[in-house]
């Protein structure tokens, strides 16, 4: 199964979010701060980085250039309530468990999502 990179804002959803993804057989390396994500990235290798909503539209794209740099071409789904803030990267407008798991499985499958999977 997949390994996912998944990057929350508080360690309540960090908690949360990797329970629910190791629950439908994802291996997760989950950070918590930009150091985190640098440090998971120079050992493991992943398969797409979950970047959750809690963040600010500046540090969204520091961490998607972080990711960028030791993960070139690596799919990017970002949670967002609104406009996504990572250029290029896919996106989910919402924090539904099963939105989240149905993006997270379009990505995987090479396809794209650009707000709500159908």
């Amino acid at each position: 199964m997949a390994k996912i990179l998944s990057v929350a804002s508080s360690e309540v959803l960090r908690t949360t979010r990797q329970l629910l993804l190791e629950q439908q057989g994802y291996s997760v390396c989950s950070a918590l701060t930009l150091a985190d994500v640098e440090s998971i990235a120079k050992t493991e290798k992943v398969d797409l980085a979950l970047v959750g909503h809690g963040f600010r539209g500046p540090e969204k794209r520091k961490i998607a250039h972080v990711v960028n740099q030791y993960y070139p071409g690596l799919p990017i789904l970002e949670m967002c309530f609104q406009s996504p803030e990572i250029p290029g990267a896919d996106f989910v407008l919402s924090d539904s468990p099963d939105d989240v798991i149905m993006a997270i499985q379009h990505v995987l499958a090479g396809r794209r999502v650009r707000g709500y999977t159908e």
